[in-house]
């Protein structure tokens, strides 16, 4: 999960996503264009390099422990995964490492090695290499560890293994794509303090040394300042096109002088008044939607939330917002959500009458609320521009309805810390897929991670969970998420989400508001540069 500030900041009008995974950046002065390319290299840039500035905060290079965005493209490049996904296409995983087949009953994936696949050290991926690597994951229980929560990992010979789940889940396929999942070498890791248990010691080693099978291997790393990657010569699969890549900590106005000038390929972290004095002849924007929901929320527990736990005036309040003034504050490439799950996702809603803006309908519900005149306080990222902007846009909104909104704004780390508290009455997150599928936005249903966050529990959670209370449009809604938990097969699945989106549209203390835009520049060299739904970048196969 990524909630704003967390693992994901808001995109907000980032030509390239910081926040977005990939965060690749290179140094300004050292690699260039790749041979052969149309760009305006300069001489003292190194040919067969690609050049990707980013402003990045690396905290660990060990995919069982990383869960930072700025990890994740630079880790695609050293890990191969079990599966992958194609030409940003994430409506189903392809075979990478292995194929696999999912049971009748979504509960037994079998994998299956699709061919001969070597580490740097030319010794070959085998099954043990696989099972390793996601016990491990398991074991460490750092962050990505709930991928695998509930699953058996089993070797059945020396061509596959199961991954079976306790419950039914027909999403793994689409988690094991994961960088986190990457396959590393056990005889490797082992011998560099690697275990299956929390007493794992490896990390210092994979901080400097990667131990995978991808297309690239570490060459140099400075957490803050530089990653170098060079050729893995043993992969065996398609030639990625540059020799090199060099991934630098550079801050945005040094990007765009940076592109301007011809010494870098890639700029990550442009806004949008510095990606606009870009030229056609000098960069390549791409602009598309993200996996990132922009989210209002309000507090359904009674003793927290007060009049903003009332199902009517959350209703009043999602048809008094001007939603294309909030889409216009986050940019290119970005819509409006009609729901939780992004709009490009299985199960995303095509529209929405209960998130839509109507005045009329507004104050006759805020009539129904018994709204008083009283105060609501609204909590937002205070370093965020954007979401200043969004701030301030619903204070607007809601003096036009009659609701009177004090702004809170604090730094995003101590948002998140009052968020996560459960007690403060309504504010503004973003929430940030880490895997393409539905199944991500359980979070958003009673009793789950961001629902208590916001008081929102079904009577039986709140037995359970000392001091809150339940709520009633919670307990509505019980059979639809049981139904988009078990619904199997595409259609279906496509059908019951819709279905718990439209529910929780009407009466859940959550108001989507955005699926942010990903937006990346590059040197008119590079034609394919841009985000997948994650927002990462596949430096592997740029051309």
């Amino acid at each position: 999960m990524r909630l704003s500030g967390s693992r994901m900041p808001a995109l907000a009008k980032r030509m390239v996503a910081v926040v977005a995974a990939g965060a690749m950046a290179v140094s300004m002065a050292a690699c260039g264009h790749a041979e052969g390319s149309k760009g305006t290299a300069k001489s003292n840039v190194d040919t067969g390099s690609l050049v990707v500035d980013d402003s990045f905060d690396l905290i660990t290079m060990d995919p069982a422990r990383s869960f930072e965005t700025s990890t994740v493209s630079i880790l695609r490049a050293a890990y191969q995964s079990a599966l992958k996904y194609v030409d940003n296409d994430m409506s189903k995983p392809q075979p990478e490492v292995c194929t696999y087949k999912i049971s009748d009953d979504n509960k037994v994936v079998t994998l299956t090695l699709n061919g001969d696949h070597y580490f740097a050290d030319g010794n070959k991926v085998t099954v043990d290499d696989i099972v390793y690597s996601y016990q491990r994951v398991q074991g460490i229980q750092g962050n990505p560890s709930f991928y695998l929560d509930g699953v058996t990992v089993a070797k059945v010979d020396d061509k596959s293994l199961t991954l079976t789940s306790k419950d039914p889940n027909p999403a793994i396929p689409y988690i094991l794509p994961s960088v986190n999942l990457g396959i590393v070498e056990k005889s490797v890791v082992e011998k560099h303090g690697g275990t299956l248990d929390t007493k794992d010691g490896a990390e210092q080693y994979l901080n400097q040394h990667s131990a995978g099978s991808g297309p690239y291997q570490f060459d140099t790393v400075s957490m803050d300042s530089k990653v170098t990657l060079k050729r893995n010569d043993k992969f065996k699969g398609d030639k990625p096109r540059y020799d090199k890549i060099i991934v630098n900590n550079v801050d945005a106005s040094t990007q765009l002088t940076n592109l301007k000038a011809g010494t870098t390929d890639i700029a990550m972290s442009l806004n949008s008044d510095e990606a606009a004095k870009l030229t056609k002849d000098e960069a390549n924007v791409s602009s598309g939607p993200s996996g990132s929901t922009t989210f209002l929320w309000f507090n359904a527990d009674s003793q927290y939330g007060k009049i903003a736990s009332n199902v009517d005036f959350v209703n009043a309040i999602r048809h008094a917002l001007n939603y294309d003034k909030y889409v216009k504050v986050y940019g290119a490439g970005s819509e409006q959500a009609y729901g939780v799950v992004p709009n490009s996702f299985l199960g995303a809603l095509k529209g929405s009458d209960d998130n839509k803006y109507d005045m009329k309908e507004a104050k006759k519900l805020l009539a129904k609320s018994g709204y008083n005149g009283e105060e609501i306080e609204f909590l937002y990222s205070s370093d965020d521009d954007d979401a200043t902007q969004i701030a301030q846009l619903f204070q607007a909104d809601m003096k036009a309805l009659g609701v009177t909104v004090k702004l809170t704004g604090q730094p995003t780390t101590t948002r998140l810390d009052t968020f996560r508290s459960g007690k403060f009455q309504a504010g503004l997150s973003t929430w940030g897929a880490d895997y393409p599928d539905p199944s991500d936005y359980f979070v958003f249903t009673p009793d789950e991670n961001i629902a208590k966050r916001a008081g929102w529990y079904t009577t039986e959670g709140a037995k359970s969970s000392n001091g809150w209370n339940g709520s009633e449009s919670a307990d509505k809604i019980t059979d639809l998420v049981k139904a988009a938990q078990t619904a199997s097969g595409e259609q279906d699945r496509d059908k019951a989400w819709q279905n718990l989106q439209t529910a929780l549209n009407e009466g859940s203390p959550f108001i989507p508001l955005v699926v942010q835009g990903a937006n990346i520049a590059s040197s008119p060299s590079i034609t394919d540069a841009k985000y997948d739904l994650l927002n990462n970048i596949d430096y592997t196969t740029l051309l």
